[in-house]
């Protein structure tokens, strides 16, 4: 190997190992920057009002994103008992009822919803299908299945790569499809990762779940 090829190696793998690390690192900084100015003023309100004077208190770098954990576990919590579903299903309604909020509120939930632990398991079939040309393929998941004037479909959700949370939603029968006998987890993977994820079971035909 040149010098040229081995400093090139060795540059795109320590960029392919630096990119999700520096991207992680972004995202939490960007956390940390939204909720730091919010929680500053909150932890020195309590202090002085605790004590009864005003004190100098300075900024706690990363109060931030201690406050967005306990926020977001607590959340957790509370939206997992039945008075919690019960409140969060009120405010939602409420939401929905504000012209604005209802359509940013609406799309960013349903996109959430959609790659919830719960809505993945939706997933239940993956599909290889002939999409968006004749001789071309690609990996979609059976959502639902329709009838139009008596005729069965399959609702096809083909997510986009690397960002699965998009894509398109095709109706096909389901003869046109193929069924893959590959888990959910293992076919997203595969997409995220532009199609480098090494997949442990073979990738082999089986029958649908109507079959």
């Amino acid at each position: 190997m040149s010098f040229a090829k081995h400093i090139k190696s060795k540059f795109l793998t320590g960029l392919f190992i630096l990119i999700p690390l520096i991207v992680t690192v972004y995202i939490i900084y960007l956390i940390i920057s939204f909720f730091e100015p919010i929680v500053a003023p909150i932890v020195r309100n309590i202090l002085n009002k605790v004590t009864g004077r005003e004190l100098y208190i300075p900024d706690i770098p990363g109060a931030g994103f201690i406050l967005f954990i306990i926020i977001t576990y607590i959340t957790g919590i509370f939206a997992s008992n039945y008075f919690g579903k019960m409140a969060l299903a009120r405010g939602e309604r409420l939401l929905k009822r504000i012209p604005v909020v209802k359509s940013i509120y609406g799309s960013v939930k349903d996109m959430t919803d959609a790659f919830s632990s719960d809505k993945v398991k939706s997933f239940k079939e993956v599909v290889l299908v002939e999409y968006p040309f004749p001789g071309r393929y690609t990996i979609g998941f059976v959502t639902k299945r329709i009838q139009i004037e008596e005729k069965l479909f399959c609702s096809v959700f083909i997510p986009t790569t690397p960002n699965p949370t998009s894509g398109y939603l095709i109706l096909i029968k389901e003869e046109g499809l193929t069924f893959l006998d590959v888990p959910t987890d293992d076919a997203l993977k595969y997409i995220i990762s532009l199609g480098t994820a090494r997949i442990e079971s073979p990738w082999k035909e089986k029958k649908s779940f109507l079959s």
